[in-house]
Formats: structure tokens, sequence, C-alpha cells
């Protein structure tokens, strides 16, 4: 087996190819069937790629006033992200500089979050706007917007430039966005609300109050 596209590996765009291939790049002695044994063989491949972030000319993004770089893979057709919005994004994180990944949501829920609130880093509250349910963004974040001079933890070292490959997978409402504006969310939520209501009884007139309370 012979890798002819090594460098292609994500989908994104469709592109043709014209192949004439030598006997020693086609089909091996042993080979039977209808292709004969030894002729050059000519073929046209569909192949569908993407490269890799740091392969994407910059031409091909947006580059805002901040620094901030990104790239819409897929545009999305849903309601469109606006501040104040509880977004639902599953993402892939990595370093910019070698391709190392340090974090996904792969596996795990979309990470919910009220946008331009503060809750993630400035690059992702600047990054995510904008973007409509079902698009697909890439992100190249200059460390100034994510962690910094001082990095984070062992994964993300000092002054690093981000990449994150987005999905706007959704657009909270109701109970789920109240329940991710609130540290802790849902089970932070539930317990809130249960304290709270422990303490109605003492506001009732102490003659229907309930006798636990009283």
């Amino acid at each position: 087996k012979r890798d002819f596209f090594p460098r292609f590996h994500r989908p994104q765009m469709l592109s043709l190819f014209s192949l004439s291939l030598s006997p020693s790049l086609a089909l091996s002695p042993s080979v039977s069937g209808r292709l004969a044994r030894g002729p050059s063989l000519c073929c046209r491949a569909a192949v569908v790629m993407q490269a890799a972030a740091g392969e994407v000319a910059d031409e091909e993004y947006t580059t805002t006033a901040s620094g901030l770089k990104y790239l819409d893979v897929v545009s999305g057709n849903g309601e469109v992200a606006e501040k104040g919005a509880v977004v639902q994004v599953d993402y892939t994180g990595t370093l910019a500089s070698d391709g190392t990944q340090f974090d996904s949501s792969k596996g795990r829920s979309p990470l919910a979050f009220e946008l331009g609130a503060g809750r993630v880093i400035p690059g992702w509250d600047e990054g995510i706007a904008g973007m409509k349910v079902g698009g697909k963004r890439t992100l190249v974040v200059p460390a100034s917007l994510a962690y910094g001079e001082t990095g984070a933890g062992a994964s993300i070292p000092p002054d690093s430039d981000l990449v994150f490959e987005t999905e706007l997978v959704g657009i909270a409402t109701g109970v789920d966005a109240l329940a991710s504006k609130i540290p802790g969310g849902l089970p932070n939520l539930i317990l809130s609300s249960v304290l709270l209501l422990s303490f109605i009884p003492y506001f009732l007139p102490e003659d229907v109050r309930p006798d636990l309370w009283k």
C-alpha cells in the first residue's frame, strides 16, 4: 500500500488528480485479476482533503484586530451565537508549535458556557461569536488571548499559541441555559434550589408552619 497524498488527511474539499503509475508503484507481481501485470497504469483519483491549520495559507484566515485568526470550515445554517447566549461547543485543542493535543471534548458532553461572560479564554469569547449552529471553525489563538505567560499546567507551556477545531452543536435555552450560567452547572442549581425551598417555611405564619420548622 502506498500513500500518494500523505499531507492531506482531514476532510475539507474535493480535489481531482490524474495519476500515471509505473509498474513498481502499481500492482505487485502477485496480483491477478482483470488488470494485466506489468504495464503502467493511468487513473483519475478523487481525494477529499484538508490541510492542517499550520499548512493553510495565512490569507485563508480572517485576522481580527486582537490577533485572533479564524477559518470557517463549515458555515452552518442554524441560530447565530451572540453575546449572552449559552453555547454548546465540541472542540479539540492543540499546540500551534507542534500539533500536540492537550484537550478535547470528544467522548464527553459539549462544553456549555455563556458567550462573552469571561467563562472561557478571551480567544473563545471572540472566536465563537458569530458562528451558526452546525458550523465548524478553526481558531488560531495567540497566547495573549489564551493562557499568556503562565500557561496552563504541564500540557500548555507559557506563551503558547493554540489551535482549536470547534463545532457549534447548539445554543441552550430554558433550564439548560440557566444551569450553564451557574458555577458547577446543574448539580449546583439543584442544590441551591433545595436550600432555598428549605427556608420558605420560616416565612410562614406560625400557625400554619409545619412542626418541623417550629
